[in-house]
Order: C-alpha cells, then sequence, then structure tokens
C-alpha cells in the first residue's frame, strides 16, 4: 500500500508532494494553507482533483474524524505550519517530516536564516520520524548543503528545492527496504524559534561579520534586517560588504550617512556599506 496523507505548503511542499505522485503514491487528502500561487500545495491539488483542506485540525474534529478513518501508510509533513494531532499520527505506520537543517541541531522554525546568522557554513536536508515533539524522531536520511559566504536566506532556500524530493524518496526506499531510522542524539541538540519582522534590528555592537550574516539572512523576499535614519526613517537593508577605512576621521558608532554608492553604518569596529536597500 502506497496511500498518503500530505501536509504541506509552499514550492517545497508543491515539489515534494508532485514527486510523490510521480513516484506512484497515492495522496488520500492534503492539508495546507491557502495560497492558489503557481507553485502552491492547493493549486496543485486543484488540478490534480485531490481533496484538499485548510483547517487546523486542533480546532476541527470532525474533518480529524474524517482523515483518521481513512487508510493510509504514510504520513508527510513538509513545511506545514500548524501542529498535527496525535492521534493522526498514531494513525500513520510511518509519519514523515522534512526539515531544513542537520538535525539534531537547528530544530524549530526557519533553521536555515538561523543558520546564517549564526555563522554556520554547513546546513541540510533531514527527513526524520515525526514525533509529538518537535523535530525530535529518529533519522532515515540527511542531505549537506554549503552555505557560501554571499548566500542569502532565499539563496539557501532555493537550494533546497532538489534536495527536499530526493531526501523524501531515498526514505521511503529505506523503508520499504526495511532499513530503520537512526535515533538523534538530544545531547547535540539546538532550538530556534520562529522569527518575527521586529528581530530584524541591526545590533551595531555585534562582531562587524556577524552584522553582514545578519544581514544576507533576512534579504527580500524575507523582511530584512533594518536600521533608523538620524531623520527616524527606517533604512531595511538587503545587501551590504564591509567599507575598508583609510585614514579617515573617527565618527560615532551609530551614525549613518549616504556616500554616493549607499548608506554607510558605523559599527562598533567598522564601517558597513548598504548597497540594496529600502528607506520607509
Amino acid at each position: 500500500m502506497k496511500n498518503f496523507v500530505f501536509c504541506g505548503f509552499g514550492k517545497l511542499g508543491s515539489i515534494c508532494l508532485a514527486k510523490l505522485c510521480e513516484e506512484n503514491y497515492k495522496p488520500l487528502a492534503v492539508l495546507t494553507h491557502k495560497d492558489l500561487g503557481e507553485s502552491a500545495v492547493d493549486l496543485y491539488a486543484e488540478q490534480k482533483q485531490i481533496p484538499f483542506y485548510y483547517s487546523d485540525l486542533r480546532k476541527d474534529s470532525s474533518l480529524l474524524s474524517e482523515l483518521e478513518n481513512l487508510s493510509f501508510e504514510y504520513l508527510i509533513s513538509v513545511n506545514y505550519r500548524y501542529i498535527i494531532p496525535q492521534s493522526l499520527l498514531n494513525r500513520a505506520k510511518f509519519p514523515l517530516n522534512l526539515h531544513g537543517s542537520l538535525l539534531p541541531r537547528y530544530r524549530g522554525r526557519t533553521p536555515h536564516v538561523w543558520a546564517i546568522i549564526n555563522g554556520e557554513k554547513k546546513t541540510g536536508v533531514t527527513c526524520h520520524v515525526m514525533e509529538a515533539t518537535v523535530d525530535t524522531g529518529p533519522i532515515y536520511k540527511q542531505i549537506e548543503l554549503n552555505i557560501e559566504d554571499d548566500d542569502t536566506g532565499a539563496d539557501v532556500l532555493e537550494k533546497f528545492h532538489p534536495l527536499y524530493p530526493i531526501c523524501l524518496i531515498e526514505s521511503l526506499s529505506k523503508i520499504a527496504k526495511g532499513i530503520s531510522p537512526t535515533p538523534q542524539d538530544h545531547s547535540l541538540a539546538t532550538y530556534f524559534g520562529k522569527r518575527t519582522p521586529d528581530m530584524g534590528y541591526i545590533d551595531i555592537n555585534r562582531d562587524i561579520h556577524s552584522i553582514i550574516d545578519f544581514i544576507r539572512a533576512q534579504a527580500r523576499p524575507y523582511p530584512g534586517a533594518y536600521f533608523y535614519l538620524s531623520d527616524g526613517q527606517k533604512l531595511i537593508a538587503h545587501k551590504a560588504r564591509i567599507l575598508e577605512i583609510c585614514n579617515v576621521m573617527n565618527v560615532e558608532v551609530g551614525t549613518v550617512f549616504f556616500n554616493g554608492s549607499g548608506f554607510v553604518l558605523n559599527v562598533s569596529k567598522g564601517r558597513i556599506l548598504i548597497t540594496e536597500y529600502e528607506v520607509q
């Protein structure tokens, strides 16, 4: 039996759902969030005539009961925002989740963004067993990915697109062969929570390289790192580099000025030049 219930969102979700269908896995139902964009899960489900739902199962007992009565082997989650009730996890023989980090490190939300902020040089994709606790289940497959010095959060997400379906299908192949997953070493676990736009304020007292990482991690289409100009306008930075300082007078830390090429921000140990930005 290759029946499955799919919980997913965004392009990563759509890519994985399409790959499962190509590999002759049969979707019985899709749980997603409203989108209907070009690469959306709900649009794909609609086009393929797969039943899909937007409900949070914790609040929709009728739908939960309906899904629990289905006969399926796999429950697969990709970029899904709602907590899946334990009763539905128990219903699947193999409840699987795809996560954008090398677990057990970077459990939680937007792990690729946090990895760049923290100056990591590697990240990856993990397919693991879903449990009641977040990102803690045994691992079937991991694929490592280098983070280049100029990669933004969006760049890393783009690099995930071909890796997610590979990680998923290879995990399913291991299951078909009876290979057991590998338990996580919980002593190595780190956890990072959801990021919100207000968390993008640039701390000028941080190491200058950390500031550059902080900016590129949150560049478009993410909300962006930000600082305030002297007139109170919000400067949202999307690309910046370290500006070499030669024979210049000391300028107060936190001062921002325009030099013709962009905005120069004086930080505690140097200057950065913000070359791509918005002013609000």
